[in-house]
């Protein structure tokens, strides 16, 4: 298996990471002291990011998309989160929204809203866990009744990525409590049609991230907004074998950054007369974080690898998921130590990159569900239903 990047992918890489180093990172700080990014920030930022393949990477020509291969998605992926998580994250999940339409969405629905995608002026996120349905997805509890020409839905969905700027929603939704996945589907819920409530959430770390607790309260959808009707469960693992090996790339971003910093931080920094990066141990913990950041990345690629040739891959994004996002707390936990006490301090990034590489280890499934589902692989047992 090769994964080295063509020639056509280097390029696109240097010139992202040029442009996010000019245009996006100067800005980091200020808006991360703002908390989650507004509707129209978020809008600005993806309009500028646009022409190098982001939001609608993954979309046939035949949209407006790019037609890029997941690899190279993961490539712009990394190089966002390198530069400011908080955005890569925003940015991913409307692309996602984007995704799953084009995956599952009826002639119709695609023809209604697939131009949408272009103007990088519609939001969306994807709504499935609940306060009691996170690793359970056949847990879902939030019901979708028919009445006449609607659906009425009824429950609460939590850490919604986007919830609260998003124009709509792909919201897991039951209509049998007692037939589990097999009653589940995604509806369409447009804000502007099918009014929702959304309340922010504040996290450890990616706090320029919007994320959202949604209300919704005998809210009526369309029936012929159902979405590939009881597929919902199946859609739920397909987008996650996308996401969980997008979150492996999304740490090693991360923890790049937090290499980046550090070699920097251990060049320039002195101390008994000479540079800190010339103390055997501080060239420990670097070795050992450029070690497992490059694990996490190629775990990472090689799934993406098997998505773009359209080969299952459960366990290998499972794989990706668990060891990047743990690799990059290691390693950022390191950066905070080589810095010392200024890694303690917001005047360092360091510390904003150990919260955001920590926060990631919960999203999309726990670390430990990951494993469970990689050992239930190796074994062929299941340790739960």
């Amino acid at each position: 298996m090769d994964f080295a990047l063509t020639e056509e992918q280097q390029m696109l890489k240097a010139n992202v990471r040029n442009f996010l180093e000019k245009e996006i990172v100067p800005l980091v700080d200020e808006y991360e002291k703002q908390g989650a990014l507004t509707r129209d920030a978020t809008i600005s930022f993806i309009q500028q990011l646009m022409p190098f393949g982001y939001l609608v990477g993954f979309l046939p020509e035949q949209y407006g998309g790019s037609v890029l291969e997941a690899k190279t998605n993961g490539v712009l992926l990394e190089e966002l989160s390198r530069a400011w998580a908080g955005l890569a994250g925003t940015v991913f999940i409307a692309a996602g929204f984007w995704w799953l339409l084009n995956e599952a969405g009826s002639p119709e629905q695609k023809e209604k809203l697939m131009p949408l995608a272009t103007a990088g002026d519609y939001i969306g996120c994807i709504a499935i866990t609940e306060p009691n349905a996170g690793s359970d997805v056949a847990g879902v509890e939030l019901t979708a009744t028919l009445d006449g020409g609607n659906y009425l839905l009824n429950g609460t969905k939590t850490w919604i990525s986007n919830g609260s700027i998003a124009d709509a929603a792909f919201v897991l939704a039951t209509t049998d409590k007692t037939q589990g996945p097999l009653a589940m589907s995604f509806l369409l819920v447009e804000r502007d049609v099918s009014p929702f409530t959304a309340r922010e959430l504040h996290k450890l770390g990616l706090r320029s991230f919007p994320t959202a607790e949604l209300s919704f309260d005998d809210c009526p959808v369309p029936k012929a907004n159902a979405l590939d009707p009881g597929s919902g469960y199946q859609r739920t693992m397909g987008f996650f074998d996308v996401s969980r090996a997008m979150v492996g790339v999304f740490s090693t971003g991360i923890a790049q950054a937090s290499i980046d910093a550090s070699i920097k931080y251990a060049q320039d920094r002195t101390q008994f007369g000479r540079p800190i990066g010339s103390f055997q141990m501080v060239q420990e913990m670097l070795v050992d974080m450029i070690t497992e950041t490059e694990a996490g990345r190629l775990l990472s690629f090689r799934a993406l690898d098997l998505l773009d040739k359209s080969e299952k891959c459960r366990w290998q994004t499972s794989l990706a998921k668990s060891y990047a996002t743990e690799a990059a707390v290691r390693t950022t936990s390191k950066a905070i130590q080589i810095h010392g006490a200024m890694g303690l301090s917001d005047e360092y990034p360091v510390e904003r990159y150990f919260r955001d590489a920590r926060t990631l280890t919960i999203p999309d499934g726990t670390t430990q569900m990951q494993k469970l589902i990689v050992g239930r692989n190796a074994l062929g047992i299941r340790a739960f239903v």
